[in-house]
């Protein structure tokens, strides 16, 4: 091989190598680091259930049956109960899933602190307290003067946030309706470019939509979890250091979604590490490009589907990720591990200096 090819394509690999790496790292940085607020930005661990549920390729209907469903958790989270009496309370409404949620936070959060039984008492009327404000804010009909339908006071950031809750909801289910499935694969099958752009607007507008009712729901974790930081004393406090990062109230994610969010973190890190460092470099090829090709196939640049999430530019069947796979499996027929990198010395330790196949030649 021409030693000018052999510098390029290790100037490929090593390039590939630090992307999945540095795209690795910050991922895991933001795990560790944990939900932030500041004055001016708030910050979550990284997920990626986005990713995954929102996905339309041939996998995405798979990963959904995984992960879960985005619309119908959504709508579990925020369909309040019945009214059995009425002389209940408010929170003797609170949508099942999410009390289960918020129940679970309150029972870490409080094993996490070590808390006695008047503490527990407390954290208990804090989940009610918002629990209380989270059905009023759902089943109000009229906004309050300011634009909300709950007395504990959100700042909306659009004008549809000012809308009651019923009214969203509701629009929000009209929308999912026009994503049926049998309208779906009918869209499929014929292939037609109109059809193809209502599609992409309905699901980007059912994207916003539950993106903005998931937002405003959020604002009530965070006021549990306020809530519940007034309880423990700063000697519970002091104790609870050693044990690392207290309990997130972002329970959503079910434990399939924590194991993929884990090897997804890990793993691009270490495939990162062993391309740029060339140790088993086949092997990380052949691996990195096996998950771009899963990427691909969830959220695949078809003209008749949505534009895939954080897109730059346009794609019409190729993407940077399809790219980047092939360039990976051009590399996987390389021996460029034994030309630099880790590689070279397995096999120097184990077959010694007698073999030269696989270096690049001159000319």
């Amino acid at each position: 091989m021409n030693k000018l090819t052999a510098f390029f394509l290790l100037l490929l690999r090593l390039a590939i190598g630090w992307h999945f790496a540095a795209e690795g790292y910050h991922k895991l940085e933001s795990y560790w680091k944990g939900p932030t607020e500041t004055v001016v930005d708030k910050s979550k661990p990284f997920s990626s259930a986005s990713y995954f549920r929102e996905g339309t390729g041939p996998l995405a209907k798979y990963i959904r049956q995984q992960v879960g469903d985005p619309d119908e958790e959504t709508l579990a989270l925020l369909t309040p109960k019945p009214v059995e009496s009425p002389n209940a309370p408010p929170h003797a409404r609170t949508p099942p899933l999410l009390h289960q949620q918020w129940s679970d936070y309150v029972r870490r959060f409080g094993e996490y602190y070590g808390f006695n039984d008047e503490q527990r008492k407390k954290a208990e009327d804090a989940l009610a307290k918002v629990e209380d404000d989270v059905v009023r804010w759902l089943t109000s009909e009229k906004p309050s003067p300011n634009g909300w339908t709950a007395e504990k006071i959100f700042q909306a950031k659009t004008q549809e946030g000012r809308l009651p809750m019923p009214v969203r909801l509701e629009q929000y289910k009209q929308k999912l309706e026009e994503l049926s499935e049998p309208k779906y694969s009918h869209l499929v099958s014929i292939g037609s470019e109109a059809e193809a752009v209502r599609l992409r607007n309905v699901k980007k507008e059912v994207a916003r939509l539950r993106l903005g009712l998931r937002n405003d729901l959020d604002e009530y974790t965070q006021q549990l979890r306020k809530e519940l930081e007034k309880i423990p004393t700063a000697e519970q406090k002091k104790e609870a250091e050693n044990k690392g990062q207290p309990p997130s109230p972002l329970t959503d994610e079910n434990v399939k979604q924590w194991w993929i969010d884990q090897i997804t973190m890990y793993g691009l890190t270490a495939l990162g590490a062993c391309l740029f460092l060339g140790l088993f470099t086949r092997t990380a090829c052949l691996l990195a490009a096996g998950f771009l090709l899963m990427t691909y196939l969830i959220h695949p640049p078809f003209p008749w589907l949505p534009t895939p999430p954080n897109s730059e530019g346009y794609y019409l069947f190729v993407n940077k990720n399809a790219i980047e796979m092939l360039a990976l499996l051009a590399l996987a027929t390389t021996t460029s591990g034994r030309w630099l990198g880790l590689d070279a010395m397995i096999h120097w330790m184990l077959f010694g200096s007698r073999s030269t196949h696989g270096r690049p030649s001159g000319g």
